[in-house]
This record gives structure tokens, C-alpha cells and sequence, in this order.
């Protein structure tokens, strides 16, 4: 490679990096701020009439929960528990998240009738669940019960994720051992 070539090239390349790279201003004059020169076009009638566009918030996001049968024994050979269905209005794919004060959420597959037992706090995608409550306790004074469904957006590669609502349901007793889904 030819040395005359090579020499201008590198002070060429060493003038590029070091023009404009600092953020201090030069000699006491101010930093220049790039100006957007982009047109801006107003929608008009055909009249001529200058029109705004109207400002679309959200609305709030409905959610209920469906529950059922509203009273329960575990002594009910008819189902595993009180069965809990989010009503949800959004459009986008969510995860239910549900936690109990008392008892524990079930997982049931009625065709098969596979059961598993998941705990007082669950992430799901399905969309129903089911509560219970452990049957050593029947016979003895429990607590009233809060049953609360989180819905969230999953969590992204990046990370975040969040609530879009949350919804709670109350359990209260009935003869000791009757949960009744209260009234709202």
C-alpha cells in the first residue's frame, strides 16, 4: 500500500472521530438543537375548515368473576370445588393470576377427571379454576375468605409485564362448613 496514501487517511479518519464529539459547547457558544422541519399537515374538511382529531382514551377494563356452584361442601361428589371463571372484555393475551386467604386453588380436568391440587397462590392461562379448602378443617371455625384474580399481560423477554386489572370475590360460611359465595 502506498505510505503517502495510508498517512492522509489515517489523519483524515482521526479528524472524523474527533469532530463534533463533545457535548461541551465551544468557546462559550451554545449547543445548536437540530430543528424539525417536518410540515405539519391539520386534516381540513373539504370546506376548508380546519378539523381535530379526537383524543381516544382507553376505557376502563371490565372483569368480573364467575363463580359456581355459589355454595360448596367438600363432601360434593359433583365437582372438586367452587369453579372460578374470569370475565374478561380485552383483546390481548393475558395470565390470571389468583391468590386465597384461606384454602388452596385446584386444577380440573372433567373429561378425565384428572385433579391436581396447586396451592393458594397460581399463574395460569386457563381460564377456569377451582377452590377448596383442606377437609381436616371441616368441623372447625374458618376464616372468611378473599379470593383474588390479578389479570396481566405475560412477561416479555426483556422483561415487564403488567397488571391491566384485579378483581376480588369473598367467601363467607354457612353452618360451619358451607362456603357461600358473597353476594355483591
Amino acid at each position: 500500500m502506498n505510505k503517502f496514501i495510508l498517512l492522509p487517511g489515517l489523519l483524515l479518519l482521526v479528524a472524523i472521530l474527533f469532530t463534533g464529539c463533545t457535548t461541551e459547547p465551544s468557546a462559550g457558544l451554545p449547543l445548536v438543537t437540530p430543528v424539525d422541519t417536518t410540515p405539519i399537515v391539520t386534516p381540513q374538511t373539504p370546506s376548508g375548515t380546519v378539523v381535530g382529531n379526537p383524543l381516544t382514551t382507553p376505557g376502563p377494563v371490565e372483569i368480573s368473576i364467575k363463580a359456581s356452584p355459589e355454595k360448596y361442601i367438600p363432601l360434593m361428589s359433583s365437582t372438586v370445588g367452587i369453579g372460578l371463571t374470569p370475565i374478561y372484555t380485552g383483546s390481548v393475551d393475558v395470565v390470571y393470576s389468583w391468590n386465597t386467604s384461606y384454602g388452596y386453588f385446584i386444577s380440573w380436568n372433567a373429561p378425565d377427571g384428572k385433579v391436581n391440587q396447586l396451592g393458594d397462590t397460581v399463574e395460569t392461562t386457563n381460564e377456569t379454576i377451582y377452590w377448596s379448602y383442606p377437609h381436616d378443617d371441616m368441623g372447625k371455625e374458618k376464616p372468611p375468605v378473599t379470593v383474588r384474580l390479578i389479570i396481566k399481560r405475560p412477561p416479555r423477554v426483556h422483561g415487564g409485564s403488567g397488571t391491566i386489572a384485579w378483581k376480588d370475590i369473598h367467601i363467607d360460611w354457612e353452618n360451619t362448613d358451607t362456603a357461600v359465595i358473597e353476594q355483591t
